[in-house]
């Protein structure tokens, strides 16, 4: 028995060692290097969520103080964050990290969506929404959570302005989260309408569309890179995949991107709040990637498909410096 809980103490003392010096090779590796996020929930402040709540009275500027902190801290700086009209307008005017916009569309029986006063918005008033509100993305697409594919005629108005304001588009790609979860918030769910092969006759007719796939790694990952590869202009995320399903189910579609070619189209993102470094660290532990194609995956490749300037880029790593 001592023999046996000497033995248990030893593993216990080189795990704990070996968790030390992985936290240090990680955070060296970080040492200089900027991150671009790109897929953030823009929400109300929570009066439950213990992270944010003792801040400051005003909780929406609660949860907002203490998301730029987190992401500060992590080296982002950049962030595309989709929420309702009223909170996407706070956040991009808060702090130039968010490249903020409109999630399409807003969902009155969500919380997350509150307030959501106008759930579909017309051409003319998306013009007007993004000539005057700082808005520099679109999405998440919320099509398949309100129950229409991407075809349905109320979100043409979307694409022709994202098309026309050159917008980066972030459209949920994943048959995840299952049904049960959406039953009283999302009654009319429907994880088909999520496919991205639908999205080709909006490709067809908006041919200039800048669109990333979100989760890939998750149910629709084969049908995600046939459109990648036939739109040069698609980019993708492996957000909530990663952190959720077990590795041995997207591992593998993440290093058929690669072999096929497409790994340069892979950019880093945390989806859930305060995930941030969480999401970094699953990076950075695919062992098979190499030093560069993190660092890609960190910043490089989302700044190719941002058309980020060289100026843009200088900035970032001063920031970081």
């Amino acid at each position: 028995m001592k023999n046996q809980f000497s033995i248990t103490l030893i593993f216990i003392l080189i795990f704990s060692i070996s968790s030390v010096f992985a936290q240090e090779d990680i955070d060296q590796f970080l040492k200089n290097q900027p991150i671009i996020d790109m897929h953030f929930h823009i929400t109300k402040g929570f009066d439950d969520n213990e992270t944010y709540n003792q801040r400051k009275v005003d909780i929406d500027s609660a949860k907002l103080d203490w998301v730029i902190e987190d992401f500060n801290n992590n080296n982002v700086v950049l962030v595309l964050g989709g929420g309702t009209e009223k909170y996407a307008k706070m956040y991009a005017k808060a702090d130039s990290i968010f490249w903020a916009g409109l999630v399409f569309p807003c969902i009155k029986t969500v919380k997350q969506d509150e307030p959501c006063d106008k759930e579909f918005f017309s051409e003319s008033k998306l013009r007007e929404i993004y000539k005057t509100g700082n808005f520099k993305s679109l999405g998440e697409s919320m099509f398949n959570y309100y129950g229409i594919p991407p075809t349905d005629k109320r979100l043409e108005p979307y694409w022709k302005i994202a098309e026309e304001f050159n917008l980066p588009v972030g459209i949920h790609a994943d048959s995840r989260p299952r049904p049960e979860k959406h039953k009283e918030e999302r009654p009319n769910y429907n994880p088909d309408y999520a496919n991205p092969e639908l999205l080709k006759p909006i490709l067809e007719k908006h041919p200039n569309l800048r669109i990333y796939l979100m989760h890939y790694g998750g149910g629709y990952s084969e049908q995600s890179l046939e459109l990648m590869k036939l739109y040069p202009q698609i980019y993708c995320e492996i957000s909530a995949v990663s952190m959720f399903a077990p590795k041995k189910v997207w591992e593998p579609k993440v290093k058929k991107l690669f072999n096929e070619g497409l790994g340069d189209r892979l950019m880093f993102a945390s989806d859930y709040f305060g995930t941030v470094r969480k999401n970094i660290e699953i990076i950075y532990n695919l062992e098979w990637l190499t030093e560069k194609q993190k660092r890609d995956i960190y910043y490089n490749n989302a700044a190719r498909f941002l058309n980020l300037s060289e100026s843009e880029i200088d900035a970032h790593y001063r920031q970081v410096n």
